[in-house]
C-alpha cells in the first residue's frame, strides 16, 4: 500500500513539474501578454512573423510571434515566456514566399532508370529560388515601419496594425 500511495504521489508531482516550463530568468522585468492582429488592406494574414523591436535597443531579449488563420499572434520572449517585458518598442513584420525559377523535380531513387534520366537532364544545374516579400517594404523594417506598442503593467493589451495593401516584391536571391 505504501509503494503505491508513494508511487501516484511521485507521479502527480511528475506531471505537476512537467507543465510548469522554465523559470523567467532574473534579467527579463515582468512581462505582459500582447495580442497583436495583423491586418492587410483590412483583411487578418496567417503566417506573418511579427517581432517587437525596443526603442532603445538597450534590452537583449527577443520578442516575437507568428500570426494564425485570424491574424493574430502573442508574442513571446525569447521563444519561451509568453508576454513582453515593459517598454517602447517598434513593431516589423514579414512574410515570404519562395519560388523556383527552373522546375527542377525532386532526385528518383538512385539505380532506377529515372534516376539515370534525371542524372542526364539536372545534374550540375542550379536550382535558383526567388524569394518574394508579401508585405510592402516599410512595414520589414525598424527605420521605417510606423508601427509602434507601448507595454505597460497592464493585464493584457490588444492592437491591429495595417501593413498595407497585398504586394510580391522580389528581393535579392
Amino acid at each position: 500500500m505504501f509503494r503505491f500511495l508513494f508511487l501516484w504521489i511521485a507521479s502527480i508531482v511528475l506531471i505537476i513539474g512537467c507543465q510548469r516550463g522554465p523559470s523567467l530568468p532574473s534579467d527579463i522585468p515582468p512581462l505582459t501578454v500582447c495580442k497583436i492582429i495583423v491586418t492587410q488592406n483590412g483583411e487578418p494574414v496567417d503566417g506573418v512573423s511579427v517581432s517587437l523591436l525596443p526603442v532603445t535597443k538597450t534590452e537583449n531579449w527577443r520578442t516575437s510571434g507568428v500570426t494564425d488563420a485570424n491574424g493574430t499572434t502573442v508574442p513571446f520572449t525569447n521563444g519561451l515566456f509568453e508576454g513582453v517585458p515593459q517598454g517602447k518598442y517598434k513593431i516589423v513584420v514579414s512574410k515570404t514566399e519562395r519560388e523556383s525559377d527552373k522546375n527542377i523535380p525532386p532526385t528518383p531513387p538512385m539505380g532506377t532508370p529515372d534516376y539515370e534520366e534525371w542524372m542526364k537532364k539536372y545534374f550540375g544545374k542550379k536550382n535558383i529560388v526567388t524569394t518574394y516579400s508579401l508585405i510592402e517594404k516599410q512595414y520589414i523594417s525598424f527605420s521605417t515601419t510606423p508601427h509602434e506598442i507601448e507595454v505597460s503593467g497592464k493585464k493584457t493589451i490588444e492592437t491591429t496594425i495595417d501593413v498595407g495593401k497585398k504586394v510580391r516584391e522580389k528581393l535579392i536571391p
